[in-house]
């Protein structure tokens, strides 16, 4: 079970204090929304900013384009030192298409899909990802109310990928129901407000650590 910080949450003027931080508290990814206010309605990082974090920091970089046309993009962010690009199914016309383009730039592809989508696609699609991130939140803004329908869809995706590949759970994750994730067979849960809750990331990501480890046991 591995923690992705989404630095949505974080305080953008002291975003390169907050990544030095994460990498001593060893924080396993670092979670980059990229909004172009089309899709949906907000703006937040670009290609710089990426560029920017992947040379301050060993940890990989997750990209994770929320925005029209993902095709268009995925060579500045891989050029931008990005580990891992993660699509929206519903803005990919040909997401096999898209997915093999993320992939032969050497780059580790990322399937994500909203809460209204049904899993069913992954089965066509599995052979082509190399994680599958169900958001719990409608895409576009963090803070939202945490889906609590993410849970069955875990267990949907379970049966179609098995352990084969990593299923990411990204919004309105906390103390509360990261236990029930964990149970539930999720793998990798992107925070961001409940880690930079308080603004004590470091207490906040021992807490979350604990209470995956104790529902692994459980």
């Amino acid at each position: 079970m591995k923690i992705s910080a989404s630095i949505l949450a974080a305080n953008p003027l002291y975003l390169g204090d907050s990544i030095k931080e994460l990498e001593n508290e060893g924080v396993d990814f670092i979670h980059v929304d990229i909004m172009d206010g089309h899709y949906v309605n907000n703006l937040t990082f670009g290609v710089d900013t990426v560029k920017s974090l992947c040379r301050m920091t060993n940890i990989p970089v997750e990209v994770h384009l929320e925005l029209s046309n993902p095709e268009d993009h995925i060579e500045n962010f891989a050029n931008a030192g990005a580990s891992i690009i993660t699509v929206m199914l519903d803005t990919c016309a040909n997401p096999i298409r898209v997915l093999e383009k993320i992939r032969k730039l050497n780059i580790k592809s990322g399937l994500s899909i909203s809460p209204h989508v049904s899993v069913d696609a992954v089965k066509y699609l599995e052979n082509y990802i190399d994680y599958l991130l169900l958001l719990s939140v409608e895409p576009g803004f963090g803070g939202q109310k945490f889906q609590t329908s993410v849970y069955s869809k875990i267990k949907d995706a379970k049966k179609i990928i098995g352990n084969r590949i990593p299923i990411e759970i990204d919004g309105g994750v906390n103390t509360d129901n990261i236990s029930k994730l964990v149970k539930a067979g999720a793998d990798i849960f992107v925070i961001g407000t409940g880690l930079y809750n308080n603004g004590n990331l470091k207490d906040n990501l021992k807490r979350f650590n604990d209470i995956m480890k104790k529902a692994d046991i459980d």
